[in-house]
């Protein structure tokens, strides 16, 4: 499958695409240098200035070449602009935190950000309020994803944008035009964000905390003012009516505009909203065995599932308090992942559930004649071989990057395997969720792989792969093939 992907890249017009990606980047800087000023926080304004004239230039001048330059962007050159652009947002805005930490913690914050993970690096109570916003204003835009802000916002009709669309966010195209149904979809991500602030307001929040953990709630973020996170509350409501946005933002966004067209049906009839229902129901009645057969532990239980599976990070209880069952537990929700076309991470609910049709599958071909003809069906749509192998592929390698990175942090760091995997599983599956192995003290390795795996993790694993192989720079002596 790799190898219609794995050709020679077309670098000038991906230096263009990227070049206008950055002046994405500068107008996205306008909004924290505006909190910097109603915070009086002017070193941070005169820092997000200076950076977004430089990023509004490039973009500007990225823009002007790509008019000019009229080639077309194949799939596999959508898909080095999309590794590349959250690589170097993250490098860019580790810049935005110099004043308080070092380089490499402010790139681990940014990038923790933009792949909507939540694992952090410093003390969110003694951060300076324009990075508190700045953190969680990342996860917001990453949640929705940079290619789609980009075509909502930028791109003309044509195959340009389509090839970046599918490199973020998948094929499903609800309206024809991919630049209309970025459109859509942001108008969703807004309506969504607009509505959870105001329940989260009515909830008992104040206007600050509110807007920071929507932002982190709905993108299933996980970013917190405060480093007990959400346990630091102690009220009920804000927890449900956290864990209910979290799990509106693990929903397939797509969903959102078909229920508008047919109805709320359309959402409870979607095989992958099913899936998370029973997940939830389950892993909530395991975590409230685990925590003790109380009903003060009910609520707890419920939110520790729904933080889980949908990636977000969010806590209500000590994570590291957590027992060996219930930490197996949360890993094993971490590794699933939310829906398809959603902001969560992990292999994703579609996948997982390919995988179960087909483990039952080959138990039927074993036990039914060889003649009988059987065909895997997931959600009462057929599913090819090829389908499958696709999957496959996928899920092998994202367990193999997981279990050799978790053995690298248990060497840098002398953690236990249990933790060791449950730290890296929560970086590569963008949770958020720590039993304490982050932190500034890592070794600066670990903070790299840490980075690499939150990148990996958000992307899916196949555009980095391109990235990484030399194929993908170096030019054969033969024609360039298009796919």
């Amino acid at each position: 499958m790799l190898k219609k992907f794995i050709q020679p890249i077309n670098l000038r017009l991906v230096t263009i695409y990227l070049a206008e990606l950055m002046g994405i980047l500068g107008l996205v800087f306008i909004i924290p240098l505006l909190v910097s000023l109603i915070f009086r926080e002017f070193t941070y304004t005169t820092l997000l200035l200076i950076l977004s004239i430089i990023l509004l230039i490039i973009g500007f001048t990225g823009r002007k070449f790509q008019m000019a330059y009229k080639k077309n962007l194949f799939l596999k050159d959508a898909l080095i602009v999309t590794a590349l652009i959250y690589l170097l947002y993250s490098l860019i805005g580790g810049l935005v935190f110099l004043p308080y930490t070092s380089y490499i913690n402010g790139v681990f914050e940014t990038m923790s950000g933009f792949t909507t993970t939540g694992l952090t690096m410093v003390n969110p109570e003694i951060l300076p309020r324009t990075l508190v916003f700045f953190r969680s204003y990342t996860q917001w835009l990453g949640g929705l994803g940079i290619i789609i802000i980009s075509l909502a916002l930028l791109f003309r009709q044509g195959v340009a944008p389509f090839k970046l669309y599918t490199s973020e966010f998948g094929e499903e195209n609800i309206v024809g035009s991919v630049v209309v149904t970025a459109r859509i979809i942001t108008k969703v991500y807004l309506m969504l964000t607009i509505t959870g602030f105001i329940s989260l307001l009515f909830a008992g929040m104040g206007y600050f905390d509110g807007l920071i953990h929507i932002f982190s709630g709905i993108s299933t973020g996980g970013f917190s003012l405060y480093s007990d996170s959400i346990s630091h509350y102690r009220s009920l409501s804000i927890y449900l009516t956290l864990a209910l946005f979290m799990f509106l933002g693990a929903v397939s966004f797509p969903i959102y505009y078909k229920v508008t067209k047919s109805g709320i049906k359309e959402f409870f009839r979607d095989i992958q909203v099913k899936t998370l229902f029973i997940i939830i129901i389950i892993s909530s009645f395991l975590f409230f065995v685990n925590f003790g057969v109380h009903i003060r532990n009910i609520g707890n239980a419920i939110f520790q599932a729904v933080t889980s599976i949908t990636q977000t990070g969010f806590n209500t209880i000590n994570i590291q308090g957590l027992s060996d069952k219930s930490k197996f537990i949360t890993i094993i929700l971490m590794i699933i992942g939310g829906s398809t076309a959603s902001t969560t991470g992990g292999i994703k609910i579609l996948r997982f559930l390919v995988l179960i049709g087909a483990l039952r599958w080959l138990i039927l071909k074993r036990a039914l004649p060889e003649e009988a003809k059987i065909s895997l069906k997931v959600g009462g749509v057929e599913v090819s071989p090829n389908t499958v192998s696709i999957v496959m592929g996928f899920v092998t390698s994202y367990l193999v990057i997981l279990v050799l990175s978790t053995l690298a942090i248990m060497y840098l760091e002398d953690y236990s395997f249990i933790d060791s995997f449950f730290e890296t599983a929560s970086a590569q599956g963008t949770v958020g969720l720590s039993v304490g192995i982050t932190n500034s003290g890592m070794n600066i390795f670990s903070k790299i792989l840490y980075i690499f795996n939150m990148w990996v993790g958000r992307l899916e694993i196949l555009p980095v792969l391109i990235l990484l192989s030399p194929r993908t720079w170096i030019k054969r002596n033969r024609k360039r093939i298009g796919y």
